[in-house]
């Protein structure tokens, strides 16, 4: 067991304990929620409200971890694509004649410079 995981463990576990002993402490604890225009619910035991509220918080990370996920795979899908396409692309430069590519370029021009005499520019 390598140590993040061993961390991860005790940071969960004291998250866990620390869950247990709230709940344990607040178990009279009774609270009204207002959900604005939708309804209000009296008398609802505070435990319940924060189990929702965890609940929703998770459902919607998972929504958001979903959604990076999908569109971290999408960006690699076109990422490789891409890089394929140049490899190909490289594998036909190499491929081609020497003397094809040797064809294209121009013969050097001399450059007067003045006092150090004349200086050739590709």
């Amino acid at each position: 067991m390598n140590v993040s995981r061993a961390v991860a463990a005790i940071a969960l576990l004291v998250v866990v304990i620390a869950l247990i002993a709230f709940s344990a402490y607040n178990t009279g604890q009774f609270v009204d929620v207002n959900l604005f225009w939708f309804r209000v619910y009296y008398g609802v035991p505070m435990i319940v409200v924060l189990f929702a509220a965890f609940a929703i918080g998770v459902g919607l990370t998972l929504l958001y971890c979903l959604y990076y996920f999908i569109d971290m795979g999408l960006s690699l899908r076109r990422l490789k694509k891409r890089n394929r396409d140049l490899e190909a692309e490289l594998v036909t430069i190499r491929n081609l004649p020497i003397d094809e590519a040797l064809g294209d370029l121009k013969p050097p021009q001399e450059v007067d410079v003045g006092v150090r005499g004349k200086e050739v520019l590709p």
